[in-house]
């Protein structure tokens, strides 16, 4: 067999187990990266060095578009072709061997994901002073740590304003249809994982500015007042040129995460209840992005040495 055939076969044995938008996602990856690349070669011709090839390609040339692709995102097609090798194996369709794939090293900085308090301070006030249902939605995530899809989802009747809760149970995003037209469609669905159905303290100022909004509607969704959702790459674009009309720098909107998750860590919050927020899975997820001992704290452990 041809691992063409052998994608389809794992394909089809997962749509059964796995949720929507995971499917979507992996349909997406087997028809542009490893089925261009790898699918028409025999299962004995599939060897570690024609797997490296391939990981050299798509890190320097990525796909038919020429865009390269991020480490991270080859070594996501690396561990979604170890599970397809894997359900081979068990299936007699290929032998069971280890694969050991080098990956290019990263040749530029990473960009900056965090506002400084300064922009941030800027940021809020601007979003009070240009006030508006959309406009809300960046300062609750700034002070929630909601991810967009989360915030897409959200409707008014999941923000209980005397309890100062927010309540997060589904997520809204955009997938990949193989085989349709057109190719992408919206579903609203659970949260990334069980840990982010979540809820999530509101601080009284946040509270103080829903008040200010005029005629919510209970059944309505947050970013748009009514029963038409707003999906999370318009509300991107709104986000950025929010940003540049008050020339605020343009850190993309997940940023908006990893602030509050920062702030918080700065300002003494325990990683325990940061992580719930979050709904990270793991608090050792939660302590590998933002606990970042200053140099002063490290000084502190070196001249704990007495000699």
């Amino acid at each position: 067999m041809i691992l063409k055939e052998v994608l389809e076969i794992w394909l089809n044995e997962k749509k059964n187990y796995i949720k929507e938008s995971t499917y979507a996602h992996y349909c997406f990856e087997v028809r542009n990266y490893l089925m261009p690349a790898l699918g028409n070669l025999q299962m004995t011709e599939l060897t570690e060095e024609r797997i490296q090839e391939a990981v050299l390609h798509w890190q320097s040339v990525g796909a038919d578009n020429g865009h390269s692709l991020k480490k991270s995102s080859v070594q996501n097609l690396v561990v979604l072709l170890k599970q397809v090798l894997k359900f081979a194996s068990k299936k007699g369709l290929a032998d069971n061997y280890m694969l050991e794939i080098h990956f290019m090293p990263r040749t530029t900085n990473k960009k900056r994901q965090v506002f400084s308090p300064g922009e941030q301070k800027k940021l809020i006030q601007a979003v009070l002073e240009d006030l508006s249902f959309k406009s809300f939605g960046i300062l609750l995530c700034m002070n929630s740590g909601m991810r967009i899809g989360e915030l897409c989802a959200l409707k008014w009747s999941d923000i209980d304003i005397e309890d100062g809760t927010v309540h997060v149970r589904q997520t809204l995003q955009r997938i990949y249809m193989q085989d349709a037209e057109p190719k992408t469609r919206v579903i609203i669905t659970t949260p990334k994982t069980s840990a982010s159905v979540r809820d999530i303290p509101l601080s009284s100022r946040v509270c103080q500015v829903i008040r200010r909004l005029e005629d919510i509607n209970p059944e309505g969704y947050v970013l748009t007042n009514s029963e038409h959702f707003t999906e999370p790459r318009t509300f991107r674009k709104f986000y950025m040129s929010f940003l540049e009309h008050h020339d605020i720098d343009g850190l993309h909107f997940h940023c908006l995460r990893h602030t509050f998750a920062t702030r918080c860590i700065e300002n003494g919050a325990d990683c325990k209840s940061v992580s719930e927020i979050l709904g990270h899975t793991s608090v050792n997820t939660t302590l590998n992005m933002y606990v970042h001992p200053r140099m002063e704290e490290k000084r502190k452990c070196v001249e704990l040495i007495k000699w």
